[in-house]
């Protein structure tokens, strides 16, 4: 096994932890996790993949993202919803400290990154 294969068995179960601990946590993603999961899992460990795309509850949604670049529109908008809520959240909370100023603007800077990315994908196939 070369290092690089190696290195990305380590990050495919780094990603699978997060991933897994996404789906188990409110406002924190978790497909998104198994997405690059399995990116790592393709190009290192077969049997590992094929667990993922495999599997009863999420497998389905990222073999078609993976393979055909398609998000299903309910997904979409339980995405689309998730982030801005979550946005609208943080921008709240920290709404009586002025001073981190960038750090609002960067969030809102990444969900409309997100929104546009979510957006521009497929529907379907």
């Amino acid at each position: 096994m070369t290092i690089k294969r190696k290195i990305y068995v380590v990050l495919g179960f780094i990603f699978l932890g997060i991933g897994l601990f996404g789906y188990y946590m409110p406002l924190i993603p978790g497909t998104i996790f198994m997405i690059i999961s399995a990116y790592f899992f393709m190009n290192s460990s077969e049997k590992s993949y094929n667990k993922i795309i495999n599997h009863p509850v999420y497998g389905n949604s990222i073999k078609q993202y993976i393979e055909h670049n398609v998000i299903p529109l309910k997904s979409k908008i339980i995405i689309l919803i998730s982030m801005w809520l979550t946005t609208f959240i943080s921008l709240y909370i920290y709404s009586h400290t002025e001073s981190l100023w960038q750090i609002k603007l960067f969030v809102i800077l990444l969900s409309i990154i997100g929104t546009i990315f979510i957006l521009r994908t497929k529907n379907n196939y």
